[in-house]
């Protein structure tokens, strides 16, 4: 591995955020993203296709003095080995082992996980989750991920599957189908984007769906406040910067909360640093 500089931040990481319609990469120093990439992912069943994307992308913003690369995939990994499993929104990752793949050919250090998990760590050790010690980091886009937080600490559980929150039994389905974009384009035919647009410009029905999944997204949070009574919630992922739009509606669902003194101390930020995902992927190489 390559020597990290005084800091105790390598010179410089590629980090890598996989998502369903969209792969990012960012050369960060000193926790700063330098150079940013974006393409999309890839709608395939053919690994070799994304691998391949995966590629492209870090091509894009690395050079020879990189001392590492830290990627986050959305599903669950093998730490460790850096495998990604179940990757419900890009099957064709399922199974690649990106870790073994990537230094084969780079030469240096890589390491995967959750891509939630780089959200939620990204904001707490270079966001505006640093004053918290206890927080809960959600992902809103393609998917519902979830990051755990707790005493400061990234907490993945056993297989790194600790937050799939977007699993939960809910409604005749799962939190997933209500508490991303998939709630749109189910209920409504319509992409989390679009109605946006449409409800910025005052359209009833569009700001009307954005009320019901504020509720939703409440009922998600009071959920989660049961079992981890966070100090904070940390919304990431495209939906998030619609904050606006749900705000109202998610916390008159949240205060509907049998023990007001954790709610009264709650939280909920929507995180605007559109490259703290990348940040906390490069992290995974200084931790």
């Amino acid at each position: 591995m390559k020597k990290k500089s005084e800091q105790g931040y390598p010179k410089m990481v590629v980090g890598v955020d996989i998502g369903g319609t969209k792969i990012s990469a960012g050369l960060v120093k000193n926790k700063e993203v330098l150079i940013r990439e974006t393409i999309p992912t890839p709608n395939t069943d053919n690994r070799k296709d994304v691998i391949e994307a995966v590629f492209s992308v870090i091509k894009k913003v690395a050079n020879k003095e990189i001392a590492g690369i830290g990627i986050g995939v959305p599903g669950l990994v093998d730490t460790k080995a850096g495998i990604a499993y179940d990757i419900q929104n890009i099957p064709a990752l399922t199974g690649a082992s990106l870790k073994n793949t990537l230094e084969n050919y780079w030469g240096t250090p890589v390491s995967v996980n959750n891509d939630a998990n780089c959200f939620a760590l990204g904001t707490k050790n270079y966001g505006n989750g640093k004053i918290f010690q206890n927080l809960i980091g959600l992902s809103l886009g393609t998917g519902l991920g979830g990051g755990v937080v707790i005493n400061g600490h990234l907490y993945e559980g056993a297989g790194c599957g600790a937050g799939e929150f977007g699993f939960l039994p809910y409604n005749g389905g799962i939190m997933e189908q209500y508490c991303s974009g998939k709630f749109f384009l189910h209920q409504y035919n319509i992409t989390a984007k679009k109605a946006a647009l449409l409800a910025l410009q005052g359209d009833k029905e569009a700001l009307q769906m954005f009320d019901h999944f504020g509720y939703h997204l409440g009922k998600a949070i009071k959920i989660i406040a049961h079992v981890f009574a966070p100090e904070a919630v940390m919304l990431g992922g495209s939906i998030s910067k619609s904050f606006q739009l749900f705000e109202k509606s998610m916390w008159s669902e949240i205060r509907n909360f049998p023990y007001s003194h954790v709610i009264d101390k709650l939280e909920v930020v929507s995180v605007t640093n559109p490259d703290i995902a990348i940040v906390g992927a490069a992290s995974l190489i200084e931790n």
